[in-house]
Order: C-alpha cells, then structure tokens, then sequence
C-alpha cells in the first residue's frame, strides 16, 4: 500500500473522529439546557404581621372555693343519711342522724347538723358505717364559686403571676372556654415533685362547670402583637445558624435568596422573625431545602 492511500486513509479516521467529538458535544451542551430548564418548584407565603400569644399548658380539678366538712358530735353508727349529693341545705338543718346507743344504755339517736348554708357536694359515709367526733359526714359548699388547683413545674414558675389570666376547657364541653384569674401562689414548692401549687379562680361557669370536673387550663406567658412570623419549617440552618429563603420575581423570572434571620418564640408550628424579614417579604415554605443561594426556581400557582 502506497503512502498516498494510507495518508487518505488516516485524514478520513481523523475527520470521523472530530464528527463525532462535535455530535457529542452538541449532545452535551443539549442535556444541560434540558437541566437547566427543568427547574424546582417551590411553595412561598407572604409574611405578615400578627398577635401572637405564648403559653403553657395544665390539668386540675374544679373545686369549690368554700368548703365546708360536717362533723357529727357523738361517737355511733350511721343511722339515717337525710340528703343527696347535690343538693341545697339550710344552715342547721338535719343531714344524717347518728346512733349513739350501746349494748345496755337507752337507746338515743343523735342529729348531725349542716354548719352551713350552700351545696351538699359529697357524703363520704354510708348507712351502718361507724363515725367519730372527727369522721366528715358531709361536705357543703358554694358551688356557684368556684376554682382550679393546678401544680407548676418548677422551670415555669417564674412564668406564673398572681392576676394572670388562664383559659378553661372540659371534655364535657369542647366548643366552650372559661376565664380564670390565678389568685394564690403557693410560696413553697413540693420538695418531692418539684412542682408549686397554683389557684385559680373562675371568672365565669355558664351554670354548666360543675365541682370535680376535670379542667385543661392554658396560661398566656408571652403576648405579642404586630409581629413577622413564619412557619417553623421554613427556617432551614447552616453551621447553627438560621436562615429562609426568599423569593423575587423579576421579569418573569423567579429566584431565590438564602436571607439570615433573627428567631424570637415559637408556638405552634409558628416562629416569630425578629430580624432579617420585613412584611409583605415572600418566603420560601415548601422545596426550602432542595434549593441554594440565586438559584431560579419555579413558584407554585405562578
């Protein structure tokens, strides 16, 4: 084989080879523009200003602010029980007679007496039972008058102040709430526990709260008006600090900017920005944490 027909031969391999390094760059250059414009779509909230309120959250029992026990003045057994949980006595009148009589003495029966004028809100004996001088009979109280005994942690305490205000819910009644004012402190707390006893006193009943039941109170710590905040889960961190991402939209072309903020409290889902975002600010809620620092994204509902 002469030199002219392996030289044509090596030009031929040469050119087929630089055709096909061009079609794979074309092709290359192709698939990062197919990238490019497939962009990420995110979900944003514009901020605004609201109240909002931090709290703390306890259960107590509904009691009877005034109580009062009723003692019998002999030593017998239970004789007759004259009234029923519930219901409204005089003052001086006969709830329960005792039996004082013993094996060999007249037999006498012996009145135990309301000391007080309100509600018969429980009787702790029964008929043929044995009582003392000493044994409650009866307990009356004014169930119009009511309060809430709760125990608070010993980390909240200093968060809980005589004359604060605390909201009321029942089981028994899920689309009501009650007021209630905190009026004792307890200056001690339990050395067992840890925890302080808190009174609170019901501001209102609606005729329907009724001594026993069983309270949910939640205590306001913390009120704010006219605050910036944003869902929690918009704030993503790098190296501890926090951050969001907002979002512009110029000329048809939305991006996104990693932007530091400042947190105050958080309640519910909901933390308040201190610093760092301003009202009507569009904040990235959704897709947050598969973007970066001027990247061009996709709004949702845009």
């Amino acid at each position: 084989m002469n030199k002219v027909v392996l030289s044509l031969i090596f030009t031929g391999m040469a050119f087929a080879f630089s055709m096909c390094g061009c079609s794979s760059k074309k092709a290359e250059s192709a698939s990062q523009e197919s990238v490019q414009k497939v962009q990420t779509t995110v979900a944003v909230k514009s901020v605004q200003k609201v109240s909002l309120d931090d709290y703390i959250e306890f259960g107590g029992t509904v009691r009877a602010v005034n109580s009062v026990a009723v003692l019998p003045s002999v030593a017998g057994k239970i004789a007759q029980i004259l009234v029923e949980t519930g219901e409204r006595v005089s003052k001086n009148q006969i709830i329960a007679q005792v039996d004082a009589s013993k094996p060999g003495a007249d037999y006498t029966m012996s009145p135990v007496r309301a000391s007080a004028a309100g509600t018969v809100v429980s009787i702790p004996v029964s008929l043929g039972s044995y009582v003392t001088s000493s044994s409650t009979v009866a307990e009356i109280a004014s169930v119009d008058d009511l309060e809430i005994k709760v125990n608070v942690s010993e980390r909240f305490v200093p968060l809980v102040k005589i004359g604060q205000t605390g909201e009321i819910s029942f089981k028994s009644y899920p689309d009501e709430t009650f007021e209630a004012k905190i009026t004792k402190l307890s200056p001690v707390l339990d050395a067992a526990t840890r925890t302080q006893e808190v009174t609170l006193k019901l501001t209102e009943t609606k005729n329907i709260v009724k001594a026993g039941m069983f309270a949910h109170v939640k205590l306001v710590t913390n009120h704010k008006e006219n605050i910036v905040t944003v869902p929690a889960k918009a704030i993503v961190y790098n190296a501890g600090k926090p951050y969001v991402f907002t979002a512009t939209n110029e000329d048809g072309t939305a991006k996104v900017f990693r932007t530091a903020v400042q947190t105050g409290i958080s309640v519910d889902g909901v933390t308040e920005i201190v610093e760092g975002l301003k009202e009507g600010d569009s904040v990235v809620i959704k897709g947050q944490n598969m973007i970066s620092d001027g990247q061009k994204v996709n709004i949702a509902g845009q």
